[in-house]
């Protein structure tokens, strides 16, 4: 399979009739396999809805999405939740575990769900730093190895894309940067797609795609720079001096 993600003219608007707020505005936006791409732009561009829309997390109100082959916009809700259970990983800032389970359930869950046969849990643990820790519950962990959890499940079962939002907003620089790390060796080995959104030009920088956004449209989209081009690109983009300073 050539892309992994297709979105073809897609608009997302909430509200009323009367006085409708518009998300995103037709974006058009293609992802290869094995593409680590970072969205950006100011609060309220739009990034995060686009990031759902392509995960199949929210409908769009016009235009179409293919998800790993899928045309996502025409699924029923059960065969969508199947797909992203099967071929979708999701890492968020808020981690999305549950606590009062141990590491190697947390991991596991997709699994005990319905969904593919993980890699072995003890390679999958020891790839993001985790060995020594499958029985400990995820509630006496910190923020880092929580996060390190997150990853593991995304990873486990090697799926199609893994939709990041935010991974590293609640994480001090040094894990951030490991978290980055876990996702790029993801794309490099084992030919994971990533869509990642982020407010940060050092994370976006780990990328190879940079797409920048504004006012719910795509207003640039190229190979990704170093991070202080990242961070004159954006204030360029929002008009704000402050963004990404």
């Amino acid at each position: 399979m050539d892309n992994v993600v297709e979105l073809d003219g897609v608009t997302r608007t909430y509200g009323s009739r009367r006085r409708p707020l518009a998300a995103l505005r037709g974006i058009s936006l293609v992802v290869p396999a094995g593409t680590f791409v970072a969205v950006m732009g100011a609060t309220g561009s739009g990034k995060s809805t686009l990031l759902q829309c392509a995960a199949g997390l929210d409908r769009p109100t016009s235009g179409r999405v293919r998800l790993v082959g899928r045309d996502v916009t025409r699924m029923r809700e059960g065969a969508l939740t199947r797909l992203r259970r099967d071929r979708v990983g999701f890492v968020f800032q808020s981690y999305n575990l549950l606590s009062e389970l141990t590491v190697r359930q947390n991991v596991l869950l997709p699994r005990r769900l319905g969904g593919p046969r993980p890699h072995p849990l003890d390679e999958v643990l020891a790839e993001v730093g985790l060995s020594g820790l499958a029985g400990r519950p995820v509630g006496e962990l910190s923020g880092g190895q929580r996060q390190r959890v997150a990853i593991a499940r995304a990873l486990a079962s090697r799926p199609a894309v893994v939709f990041a939002d935010e991974p590293t907003g609640a994480l001090d620089p040094a894990t951030g940067e490991q978290m980055l790390r876990l996702l790029r060796d993801g794309v490099d080995r084992a030919g994971v797609t990533v869509v990642m959104v982020t407010h940060d030009p050092m994370a976006a920088a780990w990328s190879d795609r940079l797409v920048l956004l504004r006012d719910g449209e795509v207003v640039a989209d190229g190979p990704t720079p170093d991070a202080a081009h990242i961070g004159e690109r954006l204030r360029a983009t929002t008009g704000d001096p402050a963004v990404a300073r």
